[in-house]
């Protein structure tokens, strides 16, 4: 059972605190959120006060109490401390603690949202949020004017090799996050061309000569989750035949009520038993394998969030808002955390 005893464990103050806990879950320590409610200040450059409390603090807590709620009552997962991106992955695919798995990948990445940003340092002081109205949607986006462009040379590099420019890099951003409906995340993640399960295929899992054993990671690129979804390659791998076995079992189970009934039962022995036969000896398909496969050999690593949820904007923008909330998430980018989350790049000689 899960212990239900609050135990917390704090890690040394810096940016944010990660914490490892049995049976029972916190708001993540934050401390520049932290700092922003207890001056009673906004956000600058992206949300006001009011809004701020509402989405991290308020919204924090409630994912942080139904998590817990969940926990208690779970009596099929392991007793052991968890870290949040732990307890993801361990109820990943598992019905009977959906709930659980739900809350956690929210809190998870509302974690990783507000971690990559940091409040605008604008030189004179107070920045407003500006509400846009109805002509908005006729303006045409700012383009090329903009600030807040990485300085790493690594980094910018990277962008530039994987989507032409800083520019068509941002664009992509914010049109791909713009184009959500309903609730969702855009993330920029490192991607591995490829994986160490499809390398380890020699003798004694000795990697393929002329191969790496790890992951190497050459491209970024852009990915979108729904609904509380999170970048998780089990969740990926084998998702595909999941959703047709699924599909096909329901036709299965209301074709067999009609056979019951028209076939006798020696029919039905006859039957199963050439089933059985046939089973044994066929192969398979490219396109099973390739269902059964489907991003096993694949490490995504994400590197930024961007959360474009219409909660997210509503508050300070309006209905009307959301191209000019997503363009003042880039101006609150903290490069540093994204480059700390960025593995090592690794330039590859050919294409796979």
């Amino acid at each position: 059972m899960i212990q239900r005893g609050l135990r917390i464990k704090r890690a040394p103050a810096v940016l944010h605190s990660t914490r490892s806990i049995s049976g029972s879950f916190a708001l993540p320590v934050n401390k520049t959120l932290e700092v922003l409610k207890a001056t009673n200040a906004n956000f600058d450059g992206l949300f006001s006060h009011s809004a701020l409390d509402q989405l991290w603090f308020k919204q924090g807590n409630q994912l942080i109490q139904n998590l817990n709620q969940y926990l208690i009552q779970a009596t099929n997962l392991e007793d052991k401390p968890y870290t949040l991106p732990e307890l993801v992955a361990a109820t990943i695919n598992k019905p009977d603690l959906y709930h659980i798995h739900k809350n956690a990948s929210k809190l998870h990445n509302l974690q990783q949202y507000f971690e990559n940003l940091r409040p605008l340092q604008q030189q004179g002081g107070f920045f407003e949020v500006v509400r846009p109205n109805a002509s908005s949607l006729l303006e045409t986006p700012q383009g090329a004017s903009f600030g807040n462009v990485p300085t790493d040379e690594v980094l910018l590099d990277w962008i530039n090799h994987s989507f032409g420019s800083v520019v068509e890099f941002r664009t992509l951003l914010i049109n791909t996050a713009k184009a959500i409906k309903g609730d969702g995340s855009v993330w920029l993640v490192a991607e591995s061309t490829i994986g160490q399960n499809y390398l380890n295929r020699g003798s004694n899992n000795a990697a393929i000569s002329g191969f790496t054993s790890t992951p190497a990671f050459h491209n970024l690129a852009i990915v979108v989750t729904y609904n509380g979804g999170t970048i998780d390659d089990s969740e990926r791998s084998g998702q595909i035949k999941r959703m047709k076995s699924m599909l096909q079992g329901e036709i299965e189970d209301g074709a067999k009520v009609e056979e019951e009934l028209e076939e006798g039962e020696a029919q039905q022995e006859k039957s199963i038993n050439e089933s059985d036969v046939a089973g044994a000896l066929k192969l398979g398909t490219v396109e099973e394998a390739e269902l059964e496969t489907s991003y096993l050999n694949k490490k995504l690593i994400p590197a930024l969030s961007i959360d474009a949820s219409p909660r997210t904007y509503l508050l300070d923008y309006g209905v009307f808002g959301k191209q000019k909330y997503l363009e003042n998430c880039w101006e609150c980018i903290d490069w540093d955390v994204v480059l700390r989350r960025l593995p090592k790049r690794s330039k590859q000689a050919i294409s796979v």
